[in-house]
């Protein structure tokens, strides 16, 4: 069964796909694991180790370990869809098949945000370390209007480089990632054999000197969530891989396993191997702007410092030429669902690349940069939309794992990991901080105004009811109240570890309606697909 037959006839919300037919499937397993290194080992290794260690002190090992399970838990999500129904820009449109159009648009919206903000973030990061020699870059806590435009400007460069297409740009990116898998992995050695102190445990306060809670909050406010962005990159770009079923799970679980060993190395390297002096005030009392490479200096390699400044503009560099090419596919998905014009699921016939939907990332991401000029304020918007598209991606693999034909690569653990993720991924979203969901939440709450008025128009019209999916309106809101009175920087009413607890029981609930609901959608679809006259296509 293709995709368009798996959806309603009357139903405006997804565009056709044929326009997949036009890409490139060229790659391979070791093609497929560099992209996907490339987006994860950008920005997020030089500095989340140091925001993740102010945070929650020694703590951030526990805060790693959890993002760690968590994407754990994701990438197996995203290896079964892929395995299942391998297409580009996928982690938009497999929620859209599993669950309907509301959930559809909602996820397109989320996924829209994370691909206009994933570019600023790392081109800003460039500006930001580049900074300590162009001084002018800087302002007093953002890039300056000259820093501004100079990131907007370097995101412009590398989206016009992705129209070359996907063969040219993973070439260029294996050459680009082998250099940013080196830089880091020495680091750890060189800083722990140079610097190692003990010490620094008792000196901070202790193995969690701010609270549990505080590590928690860290998975996401700390960029943990964001380190790993782009782990989900081979599934998202399965529809131009050669054989899907067998170099997705390869690449994804591969580039996993490196970076949480990359990632637990460099935040122990953080936490050991800092001065006493830097830690008078306390974990908090550290201010480094550029965290690894001042660390560097302080313990005499001033040699690896100056590497590291080079390294913090070539490893985002890195990670924004494969990121531009990737997050287009987002935003091609969300194209592909009807959230944009068709305009932008077009696609090249000499490149076989999603133009549309690059140039507009491009022209957003830049007004994007000039409106919030720092790494950590850009960062902070984006992991909360990756905990959202997680969360309902996760229940679109159960839902299609009961639906469809075919054991998939998990085979019936579908159901318990995709729920697990679920589950997980709702308790990321509360671990936020009410400080941030009172934000995301009336942000995110713009994709469901966008559905209705869609559904308002004769496009958009269907035989679906209207409130098919509101589950996650609803789990939304319950979240949101739970966090403005819990521990996480709500009023504190209701205490830790209580809230979490009635957080994931609230996200485990959820969960067995919006299966059951998807289910009942998936089944209705068939049926209503099966009994539909079938138009031959004119010869």
């Amino acid at each position: 069964m293709n995709e368009a037959s798996r959806t309603s006839g009357n139903d405006a919300a997804t565009v056709s796909a044929a326009a997949d037919h036009r890409l490139r499937r060229a790659l391979g397993t070791p093609s497929l694991a560099m992209l996907t290194f490339s987006s994860v080992i950008g920005s997020g290794w030089l500095l989340s180790p140091y925001t993740v260690a102010r945070e929650a002190g020694p703590a951030a090992l526990l805060t790693w370990v959890i993002g760690g399970g968590a994407t754990l838990l994701v990438c197996l999500v995203f290896i079964d869809l892929a395995f299942r129904n391998p297409m580009s820009g996928g982690n938009v449109r497999w929620p859209r098949m599993a669950s309907g159009p509301l959930v559809g648009t909602a996820v397109s919206w989320a996924i829209l945000l994370q691909a206009v903000f994933a570019g600023p973030s790392e081109s800003t990061a460039v500006a930001q370390y580049l900074g300590r020699w162009l001084p002018g870059l800087l302002g007093e806590d953002t890039l300056s209007w000259e820093g501004r435009l100079f990131a907007a400007a370097l995101l412009l460069v590398f989206c016009s480089a992705s129209f070359f297409g996907v063969v040219f740009i993973t070439r260029l990116n294996n050459v680009v990632t082998t250099v940013k898998l080196i830089v880091p992995a020495a680091t750890v050695i060189l800083l722990l054999a140079s610097g190692f102190d003990s010490n620094n445990y008792a000196l901070g306060g202790g193995f969690a000197p701010y609270g549990i809670s505080s590590a928690l909050m860290a998975v996401v406010g700390g960029g943990v969530v964001y380190a790993f962005t782009g782990i989900n990159g081979a599934a998202v770009m399965s529809g131009e891989a050669r054989d899907p079923r067998k170099s997705v799970p390869r690449a994804t679980l591969i580039v996993l396993a490196g970076s949480v060993l990359l990632y637990l190395g460099l935040q122990v390297a953080m936490i050991y191997t800092p001065p006493a002096g830097l830690l008078g005030s306390g974990w908090r009392g550290m201010n480094l702007t550029s965290p690894l490479a001042q660390l560097a200096g302080l313990l005499g390699m001033g040699w690896l410092s100056a590497v590291l400044v080079a390294d913090a503009v070539f490893s985002p560099s890195g990670s924004l030429l494969m990121g531009t090419s990737i997050k287009a596919r987002y935003t091609y998905g969300a194209a592909q669902n009807g959230l944009l014009p068709r305009l932008f699921t077009r696609v090249s016939g000499r490149w076989g690349v999603p133009w549309a939907a690059l140039a507009f990332n491009a022209l957003i991401g830049a007004a994007v940069i000039l409106s919030f000029g720092s790494w950590e304020s850009i960062v902070s918007s984006l992991s909360f939309f990756y905990g959202l598209s997680y969360a309902v991606v996760s229940v679109a693999a159960t839902i299609l794992y009961r639906t469809e034909d075919g054991e998939g690569w998990l085979g019936r653990w579908a159901t318990p990991v995709g729920a697990a993720s679920f589950v997980v991924s709702g308790l990321i979203l509360y671990w936020s901080g009410w400080a941030k969901m009172r934000i995301a939440l009336p942000l995110l709450l713009v994709g469901f105004v966008i559905y209705l008025i869609r559904r308002a128009t004769r496009s958009g019209r269907s035989n679906t009811p209207v409130l098919q999916g509101v589950w996650l309106i609803g789990w939304l809101l319950v979240l949101g109240a739970l966090s403005a009175f819990g521990s996480f920087k709500g009023t504190g009413t209701i205490a830790a570890p209580y809230d979490s607890l009635a957080a994931g029981v609230v996200s485990a609930a959820t969960w067995w309606l919006a299966h059951r609901s998807g289910v009942r959608y998936r089944v209705a679809e068939q049926t209503e697909s099966s009994a539909r006259p079938q138009v031959l296509p004119a010869q």
